[in-house]
């Protein structure tokens, strides 16, 4: 069946870009594409990876309660930055890109100075809030008041998160792709050695203080590097600050709802199963979404720091933005597929690798979570039209109706099926998902997916339907062998049909070349 698929079906996929003109017309677009995903996609792996031995170490030490203790504070703030930031670190790109356009220093330097002020001032109501509220947040998070000590000192946070995403919007609304790529990753360096030995010393009293000090690394180098984009000393008033401020945070509270309410609905769900599972299991959940969600981070990055820019510029043009909702799409699974068929056959060793065999309970919610990030791939593709097109009131609307059906399948997969419920939660909620945001762009802006996207996916589907199936196998020398099998057969087809949209044999040839 499997020969069947890629014999017939995916010929037939190739024979839709024959055309020698077309090919040669889209073949930058793709390697645009690939570049970007490659850029940040490569971060955020290095980001991974210093997440990995982050929390191997609080494993090895603190284990499953050390780990939910870490997810859930995480969560916490997440929720607070999302209330008070104003999606100023999101909706700012916009006007940046906008006023580098326009080669006017004057503007550039006017925006980015709006935009420090903004940042300045939503981040110390979010370290004001969380400072004054601590006893409560301990008390709603916990059930008791053992963490107020903790959210007083992560108030903190806070200020220098807002500062952060403040510098991080500057470098990418100005297309500093490699400035952003360094600070991101040597923040994330300094910060774990920094932070390592605190485990040692302190305990469960090192979680707070490693994130807290991750926070401090990541603003020091997204500062450094913001500071070398060329400016100029401009007067602005306070009405003018807060004229231009409005006009970023438009966009952006609308972003910031439903950043807050995805976000809300996460803490929602890992304080329910903290509460009714315990703290170990509220681990076991933190372990197993770290990898399902943060193994495709590379893609969606990408999605956020290039593919929305792109359709912003383009947002007035139906054929354009069908043509690069398609292309990122494709590309996107294309990466993604032999990603999903390895983790699926090998998810066991590296949960024992990652964290301990305490933690193997939560194969099944991952490989679960693993079928549905294929369909994640194309709904948050197609989802980012919504905010190319400003379209606010939409955005907000379906936030509300998405989060409220992402936030009951969770906790009813928990409550029936335990942890394993959750990952065939996860699933069937990107299937609903994609259904949905495909018909709302159908409907409203006669953007659809086309014939190759559908065809990738029914491949992809396909073959990793055949892998969860398989990977349950007992004899291991069998199931191996299969596994190599269809990890080769993934990454053949993936390279074949990435050869055709980008010619990714001469790409990597002249890359290799200028090395």
């Amino acid at each position: 069946m499997i020969y069947f698929v890629f014999r017939f079906i995916a010929p037939i996929f190739v024979k839709t870009n024959n055309l020698t003109e077309l090919m040669a017309n889209q073949e930058s677009s793709y390697r645009q594409i690939f570049k970007a995903t490659g850029v940040f996609g490569g971060m955020q792996v290095f980001k991974i990876l210093i997440n990995i031995i982050k929390s191997k170490v609080i494993a090895i030490l603190l284990g499953p309660a050390g780990i939910g203790l870490y997810g859930v504070l995480n969560s916490t703030l997440d929720v607070l930055k999302s209330v008070t930031d104003l999606g100023l670190g999101v909706s700012a790109v916009k006007e940046v890109s906008e006023a580098a356009a326009s080669n006017d220093i004057k503007q550039i330097s006017s925006i980015l100075k709006t935009l420090q002020r903004w940042v300045y001032f939503t981040g110390s109501i979010g370290f004001l809030l969380t400072l004054l509220f601590a006893p409560y947040l301990s008390q709603w998070t916990f059930g008791n008041d053992t963490y107020t000590w903790a959210f007083r000192w992560l108030s903190i946070v806070l200020l220098f998160s807002a500062l952060s995403s403040g510098q991080t919007a500057a470098l990418q609304g100005m297309r500093q792709i490699v400035f952003l790529a360094k600070a991101g990753m040597i923040g994330s360096f300094a910060g774990l050695c920094m932070s390592l030995p605190l485990f040692f010393w302190f305990g469960y009293t090192g979680v707070v203080l490693t994130i807290l000090i991750s926070a401090v690394c990541t603003f020091v180098f997204t500062t450094i590097y913001a500071r070398k984009i060329p400016t100029i000393k401009v007067e602005q008033s306070c009405r003018e600050t807060v004229k231009q401020g409005l006009s970023m945070a438009k966009l952006g509270l609308a972003m910031m709802f439903n950043a807050m309410l995805t976000l809300l609905a996460a803490y929602i769900l890992k304080a329910y199963i903290a509460r009714h599972g315990g703290i170990d299991d509220a681990g076991i959940y933190q372990s197993a979404f770290a990898i399902a969600e943060g193994y495709f981070g590379l893609i969606f990055t990408a999605m956020a720091a290039d593919y929305y820019p792109r359709l912003a510029a383009i947002n007035k043009d139906r054929q354009k933005l069908t043509s690069e909702v398609n292309k990122q799409a494709e590309i996107g699974l294309l990466i993604a597929f032999p990603c999903i068929i390895i983790a699926l056959f090998f998810m066991p060793i590296g949960i024992r690798l990652l964290y301990s065999n305490q933690f193997l309970s939560s194969v099944e919610c991952i490989n679960w979570a693993m079928l549905g990030n294929i369909f994640k791939i194309g709904s948050w593709t197609m989802g980012y039209i919504l905010i190319a097109k400003g379209k606010s009131k939409l955005f907000a609307i379906s936030g509300i109706g998405f989060n409220a059906i992402y936030l009951t399948m969770m906790i009813l997969g928990y409550r029936n099926m335990g942890i394993e419920g959750v990952g065939i939660a996860f699933f069937g909620y990107y299937v609903i998902h994609f259904i949905g945001i495909s018909l709302i762009c159908a409907l409203l802006f006669k953007i659809n997916y086309k014939r190759e996207f559908f065809l990738i996916t029914a491949i992809v589907l396909f073959v990793a339907i055949a892998a969860f199936l398989l990977q349950n196998i007992s004899h291991l020398f069998i199931k191996y062998t299969i596994a190599a099998a269809m990890c080769a057969l993934s990454l053949y087809i993936s390279y074949k049909l990435l050869d055709k949209r980008m010619g990714i044999k001469e790409f990597i040839a002249n890359k290799l070349h200028k090395s």
